[in-house]
C-alpha cells in the first residue's frame, strides 16, 4: 500500500545491476526506491532514506553511534560540490547543523561551538608542529620548535588583553605603531622616528 489506497514498490532485488568479473560476483543490489525508508526500531527510531535529492541517516531517539570493531569506517560523498552535514539537537527541540564538510568550498565549517576537554590538544602541521590546549588551569599555544611562531593580521590591528574586562595590554597596528598599556592606559608607543 502506498498510503493512498494504491500499491507501490518498497524494495526489490535489482538483477539488472548485478556485476560479475568472469570468475566471481562483484556486486549485488537490493534497491530501495526514492522515499522508501529503511526503518529500524519498533517506532521507526533509525531511518535511512534517499529522497531523490539527498541521502539521509536520521535517529529519532537515543544516541546515534557508528562503530567498527575491526576495520576503518569510510563515509564518502561522490556528488560534485556536495556536502556531508552532521546535524544534532539545537537545545530547543529542533535540529541544526554542527559540522559541514563543504565539497564546493573544499572546507570544513564548524557551525556551533567546538569544545575539547582538559589536556586534549588541537595539533596543526604534519609533525604536530603547533599545539593549542587547556590543562585545567592554564591555556597554551605551543610551537614545537619548527620555525617561528607568528601571530598576524591582514590589514587590521592585533590586540592582547582581557576581553571580559575590556582591558588592552598591547596593540599592534599594521604598517603603524605598537602600543603598551598599564591598567588600560597607554604608556609606550613606537613611532616612525622612535618611541614615545
Amino acid at each position: 500500500d502506498n498510503g493512498a489506497g494504491a500499491d507501490a514498490t518498497y524494495f526489490y532485488l535489482d538483477g539488472s545491476s548485478a556485476a560479475h568479473d568472469g570468475s566471481a560476483t562483484t556486486a549485488l543490489y537490493t534497491n530501495w526506491p526514492d522515499n522508501s525508508y529503511i526503518s529500524l526500531g519498533t517506532s521507526h527510531d533509525l531511518q535511512i532514506v534517499h529522497t531523490g535529492i539527498n541521502s539521509v541517516i536520521q535517529n529519532l531517539v537515543g544516541k546515534l553511534q557508528i562503530l567498527s570493531f575491526t576495520d576503518d569506517i569510510e563515509i564518502k560523498q561522490f556528488g560534485d560540490d556536495k556536502d556531508i552535514i552532521l546535524s544534532s539537537d539545537d537545545g530547543s527541540g529542533g535540529v541544526t547543523p554542527y559540522i559541514t564538510l563543504d565539497g564546493g568550498a573544499t572546507r570544513i565549517f564548524v557551525e556551533q561551538h567546538m569544545q575539547f576537554d582538559d589536556n586534549k590538544k588541537i595539533r596543526l602541521g604534519s609533525g604536530a608542529d603547533l599545539e593549542i590546549y587547556h590543562d585545567g588551569s592554564h591555556s597554551f599555544i605551543v610551537d614545537n620548535g619548527t620555525g617561528n611562531l607568528w601571530i598576524g593580521s591582514n590589514g587590521g590591528a592585533i590586540y592582547l588583553g582581557d576581553e571580559g574586562a575590556n582591558e588592552t595590554f598591547l596593540k599592534a597596528t599594521d604598517n603603524g605603531n605598537v602600543e603598551l598599556y598599564y591598567n588600560n592606559v597607554k604608556k609606550l608607543e613606537t613611532t616612525a622616528t622612535g618611541v614615545t
